[in-house]
């Protein structure tokens, strides 16, 4: 038809265009057209007019499918409760291959809330794999007998009164039954597939019929009528819900060795036991339960796998500190009764119920500082003059039967003009060898305990069900005699003792022969065989501790020979003390004094307590002879000290009161304004006591002070007789009316002087208190307080 066109009804005039027909296309200067015979060219604008009206009358007018589909919903799903092919088709979802592979079908089917009572017609499914029908009237299961390859059956809330009442498909694996009337449970055997089974909110009264459901992984049965856990045999159950029945006990769960998740709440259960040896549990909800004993903890400790626990509304919530309690025992918890398990409760919970060693000394130091707070403050006299000087003490440490005592005594009766025993208070009886005063203050457990309260002492720590500590007051004894304080504990009290102000040297005592540590702990007589065992282990903590914590202790010894490690702690103590000995002494182990008259010492050399300046600011000196403060032995610090006080004694006599300022700034420490009543050493009584500070004349005009010709009289300054000062009025009374003054206060020389220009008799000197047979004390000899104004000041 198209080669019949000639050129003018193509439009093609004086060869303008050369159109190629192909087929029902042309093709014009590289565009190609579809023909359409039957379209008037001359009409083509007229009919695009009219298609553009009738879109946008189109556009105006609502769609025909929107009412369609009202219509359809208006259309009554499954009258009388008989499903249709309207609601199964509605249904519908997931359109793939039949089990088999033959066949494009959908395999899911949902069909909730029609109050459905008849579903005959599901028997021509049977393709379906997946049915949900919840919340219908449903009382009969026999049509799905036809579903072959149905792997998922929810049919809860429906008016089942039979378990599964239908001819088992080949692979059924989740079933959901509850909210039913069923009040049975079959045999399941034939459901041998079987994986997941939810019977909750149902009649049952007993757990039977799964004893060959070797998949079943899941099994809920909860809100039921169960009174015993039976029938669960060697199954592989790890999620187990039996909550909201009539249990009593946890029992017959012994062989479910993969259990994981156990819920249990809402019955009558007292006791925890039968969850234990369960290696996977992770997860156990006792919630409103009987359980009323901390002590039930223990079954569930060794499950070291267990993440989540909740005891909600039991008894044992009422319990103190509960929750620290359940933690300290389950220390891998990481959710107890729904609230997340902080690590502040963990570390709350480690000190409060087992608390490092560390803990228990800041602990007993806090304790001991606050007592101390509310007593009425004092000058001990442990503080030396100078803050760079710390109080010399040496502390032995080590475990029951280190010889560490014996060192210490040994130490004293050789260096008894260095130092003095530090006795220490315990509750424990004395030892057949032991001496009241001697080896310990022994006292009461309500004596210890009212010392504590009166902040008597500095440390204190539990040993043995017996306590121990060391009261300032020991220390205070040896301080008094000028001499330095050695002392022997256990760990727990240097743990104590380092929080203090003191700074001691410590020396671990340690046997590393545990044989010769047993037969000297064995040589004693006096420890049971469990507390040696407890001694052994405590050896091998000491030892710990040591490598744990390096530069803890300043020196470890041996103690397996006791005589060598006596002679190398004199040798210790003798280079730190600067005491030259010859080489016969140092090698030679005798227990007798080597220091004799003539021997050459140097002392000075080094400072007992850890030195705060290098040891060449020490200047070496001769014992015996008064030397200049570049040759004295008490080096350069404390040789200032001793000028500032001398200069603020001579001040006070003078009655010079520095500025306001000067006050504020000064450095060195003064006596605090305070009575001296109930001070041991201190004189209250009506007799007038000696001078503490000697009284030099007022410099003279153009006249230097010479610091070298105090070294006579301060040579024999006493710490015990560094107090206040009490002078003699006109007429008897005590000065300004307000008791003692103190060496920095302001003090009229007049008053020291009688009516002829002479200084009055002074009183005899303060007596010292006894040393109390403190071992060392009768070796050293007592200065006596200065009580007289030398002449020429």
């Amino acid at each position: 038809m198209a080669d019949n066109w000639n050129d003018e009804e193509l439009g093609i005039q004086n060869g303008q265009f050369s159109p190629i027909v192909e087929g029902g296309f042309v093709h014009v200067d590289g565009e190609t057209h579809i023909l359409n015979y039957d379209t008037n060219v001359l009409s083509l604008d007229q009919d695009r007019q009219a298609t553009e009206v009738a879109t946008a009358a189109d556009e105006d007018q609502p769609q025909s499918s929107y009412y369609d589909s009202e219509e359809e919903e208006d259309v009554e799903l499954s009258p009388d409760g008989i499903l249709d092919e309207e609601t199964i088709g509605r249904g519908m979802t997931n359109l793939g291959r039949s089990a088999d592979g033959s066949q494009q079908v959908y395999l899911h089917t949902a069909i909730p809330g029609f109050s459905l009572k008849d579903i005959s017609i599901l028997a021509n499914y049977i393709h379906l794999q997946k049915i949900e029908m919840p919340y219908n009237e449903i009382t009969d299961l026999s049509p799905l007998n036809d579903l072959k390859y149905l792997l998922i059956l929810d049919a809860s809330h429906n008016k089942l009164t039979k378990l599964l009442d239908f001819s088992p498909p080949k692979n059924l694996q989740k079933v959901d039954l509850s909210y039913n009337d069923i009040e049975e449970m079959t045999d399941l055997t034939p459901h041998h597939y079987l994986m997941s089974l939810v019977l909750d909110h149902n009649k049952l009264k007993e757990i039977k019929g799964l004893e060959n459901c070797k998949r079943l992984t899941k099994l809920s049965i909860a809100h039921n009528k169960i009174d015993k856990i039976q029938g669960l045999d060697n199954l592989p159950i790890q999620q187990l819900d039996i909550s909201h029945n009539h249990l009593k006990k946890i029992e017959n769960l012994e062989t479910l060795d993969r259990l994981r998740t156990i819920n249990l709440c809402g019955n009558n259960i007292r006791s925890l036991k039968g969850l234990e040896d369960h290696d996977l549990m992770e997860c156990i909800d006792v919630e409103d339960n009987e359980v009323i004993d901390i002590t039930e903890i223990k079954f569930v400790k060794g499950l070291r796998m267990l993440r989540q626990l909740n005891l909600l509304r039991n008894p044992i919530q009422e319990l103190p500190d509960y929750r620290l309690c359940i933690l300290f025992r389950l220390q891998n918890l990481t959710q107890l009764d729904r609230h997340k398990v902080e690590v502040e409760e963990k570390v709350a919970a480690a000190n409060m119920f087992n608390p490092p060693l560390e803990v228990i000394a800041s602990r007993d130091h806090i304790m001991h500082v606050v007592y101390q707070f509310l007593q009425p403050s004092r000058v001990w006299d442990s503080t030396l003059p100078s803050v760079e000087t710390p109080y010399p003490m040496l502390v032995l440490v080590g475990p029951q039967g280190s010889g560490k005592k014996d060192l210490a005594m040994k130490l004293v009766d050789e260096f008894g003009d260095y130092f003095g025993y530090g006795i220490s208070h315990t509750t424990r009886r004395p030892h057949q060898e032991e001496k009241m005063g001697q080896d310990y203050h022994y006292v009461t457990l309500e004596k210890f305990e009212y010392d504590i309260k009166m902040g008597q002492f500095i440390q204190t720590y539990q040993y043995n069900s017996n306590w121990y500590g060391l009261q300032m007051e020991s220390v205070e004894c040896v301080a008094r005699e000028g001499l330095a304080c050695v002392v022997h504990m256990e760990l727990e009290g240097v743990l104590t003792l380092k929080n203090t102000y003191f700074e001691p040297r410590y020396v671990l005592i340690m046997p590393l022969s545990k044989d010769s540590h047993e037969k000297r702990l064995r040589d004693r007589g006096i420890y049971s065989d469990a507390q040696m065992d407890y001694t052994l282990k405590r050896s091998d903590m000491y030892l710990e501790y040591n490598q744990e914590h390096p530069g803890f202790f300043d020196m470890m010894i041996n103690s397996d020979d006791i005589q060598e490690a006596y002679r190398r702690l004199r040798r210790l103590v003798t280079d730190y003390l600067g005491i030259s000995l010859t080489s016969e002494q140092s090698e030679s182990g005798d227990d007798e004094e080597t220091i004799v008259e003539g021997q050459q010492t140097q002392m000075g050399t080094r400072t007992w307590s850890k030195p705060s300046l290098p040891d060449s600011l020490s200047q070496p000196y001769t014992r015996g002879k008064t030397q200049s403060p570049v040759q004295s032995g008490r080096g350069i610090l404390e040789e200032m000290s001793i000028k500032r006080r001398h200069s603020a004694a001579r001040d006070a006599v003078s009655g010079y009161i520095p500025p306001l300022f000067e006050q504020i700034t000064t450095q060195y420490p003064k006596t605090a304004p305070q009575t001296v009543e109930g001070q041991v050493g201190l004189n209250v009584s009506g007799d007038l006591r000696s001078f503490s500070a000697p009284v030099d004349k007022p410099l003279q005009t153009g006249e230097e002070e010479d610091s070298s010709s105090d070294d006579e009289s301060d040579s024999t300054l006493s710490v015990a007789s560094a107090g206040d000062m009490k002078s003699n009025s006109p007429d008897g009374s005590l000065h300004d009316g307000k008791g003692f003054n103190l060496p920095t206060d302001s003090v009229n020389p007049i008053n020291l002087m009688d009516g002829k220009g002479t200084k009055k008799d002074l009183p005899p000197p303060l007596q010292r208190p006894p040393s109390q047979g403190r071992p060392g004390s009768e070796k050293h000899n007592i200065l006596p307080p200065i009580h007289a104004v030398k002449a020429g000041y």
